[in-house]
């Protein structure tokens, strides 16, 4: 499945807005998609970009990259369930570090076991 990965630094578009929170709406680490949105506000006004991956124009899986210098954080990694064990996170997380080490990123450390798992996968541990 050929996905697009796109970073997004504001939220401000209603639609990538209403694609976001109801993505996250199904991730466990947020009490609903609404958390979810008020502390990715908040982190993209910081240090933090969303990387999402888009198929057929609709956002199925983001993640959020975080720090200003060589080392990045990804964290909060979510794919829409109609689209999991399909490699999608894998393929979002590849390219997340290719585009990052494009600007500079150095080294990568995983928010979660998954992203973990990916990044060794990956070799990028």
């Amino acid at each position: 499945m050929p996905i697009i990965v796109e970073a997004v630094s504001d939220l401000k578009d209603a639609l990538i807005r209403n694609q976001i929170e109801r993505l996250y709406e199904t991730s466990p680490e947020f009490g609903d998609g609404q958390d979810a949105l008020d502390q990715l506000d908040t982190a993209l006004k910081q240090d933090t970009l969303l990387y999402t991956a888009i198929f057929n124009d609709k956002i199925i899986g983001a993640i959020w990259c975080k720090g200003l210098g060589p080392t990045k954080i990804l964290e909060y990694v979510v794919i829409h369930p109609a689209n999991r064990g399909r490699g999608v996170s894998d393929r979002l997380i590849s390219e997340v570090c290719r585009l990052e080490e494009e600007k500079g990123a150095q080294s990568f450390k995983p928010g979660c076991g998954a992203i973990h798992r990916s990044l060794s996968r990956l070799e990028k541990l």
